[in-house]
This record gives C-alpha cells, sequence and structure tokens, in this order.
C-alpha cells in the first residue's frame, strides 16, 4: 500500500510538471500569434508612411509637367507633297521598295513637336517634322503663334534647328543623358495627334538602340515606354528632376500608335548637333569612303579570325579617300587611333564625328597579318548612295549544289543591273535553306567566292562544290549599289 501511494503520487507530480511545461508553451505560442490592440494600432503608421510616399511620388510628376509644358511648342508645317497614283508594278519593283510611282502635289499639313533650348528662341524638333515646309508656325503653351524659321537640318540623325523671335521664352534645361540609366521613370511631352501638351510617364527600357530608322542614320536612341504617338514628334524626355533627356523621335509599331516602345535621340547628341546647325548651318562628318560590314562567325572563320571585333570593308568607293590609300577590300579595321573597334557601327559614329581633312591612324588585319593604314578623312557626302531602279526578275533557274539557292548569269534584262560577267545572280532562295538563314535574297549578285570572282554559273558551281560540308565560305553580294559579306557553312546534307 505505502509503495502504491509513493508511486501514485510521484505520478501526480509527473504529470503537473508536465502540465507546467505545456501550460508554458501553450502561452509562449499564443503569446507570439496573438496581436494586441495596441501593437496592431502600432503599426497604422507604416501604412501612413507608405500612403504618404506615393502622394510625394505623384506630386513630383505633377510638378514636373507644371515645369516641362510650357517649352514645348507645337509644331505646325505646311508643304507640298506628291499623292502618288495606284498601278500595277512588278513583283521585281516591289522587293527592291521602288514601285514606279505617277505623283501629283498637293497641299499636305503636318503636325509635331518641338523644345525650347535657348533664350533667343531655338526650338529642338526633328527633321521629319520641318523637312521641306513652306511654312512653320509655331504654338506656345499661353496661345502666342508665330512663325518659325528653319535654322538647319540633320536628316542622318534626324534633328533640325528652327527660331522664332519672342520674349520671355521658357527655356527646358539639358540634362546629362550619359549618366541616365535603364530603369530611370521619364516623362515624355508633346503634342500626340494635335493634343497639345499631353504628358506620358515611363521607364528608360534601353540606351544606346540603333536600327531604328534608315541605313545611312547615325543612331544611339533612348528607348522608352512612356507612351509616345504621332505628333509628339521633336517632344521632351525628361527626367524626374524637370531635365531634357531626350527629343522623341520615333516609335516601333505595327498599327502606326503606341505599342510600348519609343525612341529618343539623347540630349547629349542632340545639343552637339544643334551647337553645329546654330554655327554653320550644317553639320559636316569624316568620311573614309568604304562599305564597311560585321562578321559573324563564320566570315571570321573563314578569314582564320578568333572573333568578330572590328569592321570588315566590303568595298571601296570610286571617289572616296580609301580609293587611293593603302587599304583593301575584306581588310579587318579593328582599330582606330589606337582605340578598339567593336563593331561597323562604333567605327561609323567615331568617324563621322572626326572633322572633314583630319588625319587618322587604322589598325587593320589583312591575311591574318595585323598592319597599319593612315588616311586622310574627306567629306560625308549627303544623299543615301545605296538605292537604285529595278525591274521584273526572271523565273530561270540553275542549281547551285545544296546552299538553297538557284542562280544565273548576268544576260539579257539583268544587264541593266548588272555588267556581263560580274557575278550570277540568285533567282529563287528556298525556304528553310541557310541561304535563307543569313538573308540572301532574290536579285542578290553573287560576286566572289573566298575572295575568287565569279564570272558566270558554270565558275560559281565549281568553287563551290570545291568546299566540304561544314566548312565556312564567305560570298560577296551586291545588292543595289551595296556590297557585302555574307559567312555560310556549307550543310551536311543535299537539299532536295
Amino acid at each position: 500500500m505505502v509503495e502504491k501511494k509513493k508511486l501514485g503520487g510521484l505520478t501526480g507530480v509527473a504529470l503537473l510538471i508536465t502540465g507546467m511545461v505545456l501550460g508554458g508553451l501553450f502561452i509562449s505560442n499564443w503569446d507570439a500569434s496573438v496581436v494586441e490592440p495596441d501593437e496592431y494600432r502600432s503599426i497604422t503608421p507604416v501604412v501612413a508612411a507608405d500612403q504618404r510616399s506615393l502622394q510625394e511620388f505623384s506630386e513630383t510628376f505633377a510638378t514636373i509637367a507644371e515645369q516641362v509644358k510650357p517649352s514645348v511648342v507645337l509644331i505646325t508645317s505646311r508643304r507640298m507633297v506628291r499623292q502618288a497614283q495606284q498601278r500595277f508594278w512588278s513583283p521585281f519593283e516591289e522587293f527592291f521598295s521602288r514601285p514606279p510611282r505617277d505623283a501629283q502635289p498637293r497641299p499636305s499639313r503636318g503636325l509635331g513637336s518641338g523644345v525650347i533650348v535657348s533664350e533667343d528662341g531655338y526650338i529642338l524638333t526633328n527633321n521629319h517634322v520641318v523637312e521641306d515646309a513652306e511654312k512653320l508656325t509655331v504654338q506656345l503653351s499661353d496661345e502666342r503663334e508665330v512663325e518659325a524659321e528653319i535654322v538647319g537640318l540633320d536628316p542622318r540623325t534626324d534633328l533640325a534647328v528652327i527660331k522664332v523671335d519672342f520674349d520671355d521664352l521658357p527655356v527646358l534645361p539639358f540634362g546629362d543623358s550619359d549618366k541616365l540609366r535603364v530603369g530611370e521613370w521619364v516623362m515624355a511631352v508633346g503634342n500626340p495627334f494635335g493634343l497639345n501638351h499631353t504628358v506620358t510617364a515611363g521607364i528608360v527600357s534601353a540606351k544606346g538602340r540603333g536600327g531604328v530608322l534608315a541605313q545611312n542614320s547615325y543612331e544611339n536612341f533612348i528607348q522608352t515606354d512612356a507612351a509616345i504617338n504621332p505628333g509628339n514628334s521633336g517632344g521632351a524626355l525628361v527626367d524626374l528632376d524637370g531635365n531634357l533627356m531626350g527629343i522623341n523621335t520615333a516609335i516601333s509599331t505595327r498599327t502606326g500608335g503606341y505599342q510600348g516602345v519609343g525612341f529618343a535621340v539623347p540630349a547629349n547628341m542632340a545639343r552637339d548637333i544643334m551647337t553645329r546647325l546654330v554655327r554653320d548651318g550644317r553639320v559636316t562628318r569624316g568620311y573614309l569612303g568604304v562599305q564597311i560590314g560585321n562578321l559573324d562567325v563564320d566570315v571570321a572563320a573563314s578569314m582564320g579570325l578568333e572573333g568578330t571585333d572590328g569592321a570588315v570593308i566590303n568595298s571601296i568607293t570610286d571617289d572616296g579617300p580609301a580609293k587611293d590609300s593603302d587599304l583593301q577590300v575584306e581588310d579587318v579595321i579593328i582599330a582606330l587611333n589606337g582605340a578598339d573597334v567593336a563593331d561597323t557601327d562604333d567605327l561609323r559614329k567615331r568617324i563621322a564625328n572626326i572633322a572633314p581633312g583630319t588625319e587618322v591612324e587604322l589598325g587593320v588585319i589583312r591575311d591574318g597579318a595585323p598592319r597599319t593604314v593612315t588616311i586622310e578623312l574627306g567629306e560625308l557626302p549627303d544623299g543615301d548612295p545605296t538605292r537604285t531602279e529595278s525591274r521584273e526578275e526572271t523565273r530561270e533557274r540553275n542549281p547551285a549544289t545544296n546552299l538553297g539557292i538557284d542562280v544565273m548569269d548576268v544576260v539579257r534584262e539583268w544587264t541593266r543591273y548588272y555588267e556581263p560577267g560580274s557575278g550570277v545572280v540568285i533567282t529563287v532562295v528556298r525556304s528553310g535553306s541557310v541561304a535563307e538563314e543569313k538573308g540572301l535574297r532574290r536579285g542578290d549578285l553573287i560576286r566572289e567566292v573566298n575572295g575568287d570572282p565569279v564570272s558566270g554559273v558554270q565558275e560559281f558551281l565549281g568553287i563551290v562544290r570545291q568546299f566540304e560540308a561544314g566548312q565556312a565560305v564567305r560570298f560577296r553580294i551586291q545588292r543595289n549599289n551595296v556590297q557585302f559579306l555574307v559567312g555560310l557553312r556549307i550543310p551536311v546534307e543535299q537539299e532536295e
């Protein structure tokens, strides 16, 4: 009996201790999970702080809009344009994007935007807003209107400077666009669809964009998702300090309206072009007199090069500075004045920024060996030398091994565009072929294969059949008046 009582007492003590421990844990968990009213009230200031931050952010945008809008003007242009009369054109004319047109002049009215950047009345805008205008009218935010005169145009950057005679002009200060970062908030101000002083906001989605305008343009665009539409051209892109960061210029669209991608000329480039236009009335650029192209892996491999940095000379202009220099076709330019050349855009921009008449030093690779060529730059001529007119293509076909193309000699109607014996004309590019993947087109003229001139189909086929499957081959192509290199690798399997 005594032992039973002791055992029962010990059991009771153990249960009591266990209960106390479990109770403590329960109370501890309860305290960790339950929010007392006082503690709940303590988090409400955090919500209020977040709301104040949003209000301050919104206030920032509103303040910037008030500051910037007076500096952005509406530009109305009046010009005579030629209205095309529809008629049939051949598929080959359509391929070259040069359909023949009968046209009659008619009056046209255009709307765009501009930015006041000087107390003297100078306004930055786009070339396409004011080019060929017979009359320009500028309207300020206070409804004042006055006629403007064109100071200078630069089609290659799509920039223009016009001038008005007004007092008390609201000037928008330039910012340093080089310091603008991807992801920063920006605002676009302009007159889309004639809706005066419209403000949109977004972020900088990319910098250094090219390939947006014409082939012979100089581009270093700021890309933004701030809504830009027709009529915004020439307007301001500003940062959250209200400084001018860019001139809105173009949009990427399939519908003609905003689709999330807009482009602006950086303010630093715009300021430099404006200074030269105001001073000289035009922009002069350095000129080598060569047509250049980027190296792809296959072209580089065919030349024995390890990388693809640099720019390869595809052709030398007859009347350019390079004609009488030591430069040769298929030289790869890898350095300019001791600084490495990344690609064709890099070389073009740097040459263009050097004054005509300046002597430059080019580092080139020729036949796998480095050398230096010194040349005096000329002045870049106006106009686009790459355009030409063409006619309907022939349907005659010749097989060209397994590259996926048919070719023919330069005969009959082709002699209007190419000299007999100057190469072979591509008449068919098969879908899914290596030729299609590398961008070869109907109407291209193959002038050389791996540096060997081609005079006709039989010679071309004889050269191509010498290469083995997987081997890199480079073709010198002429398209319109432009020559360039295309690298192909011979497919493993014969195309049917």
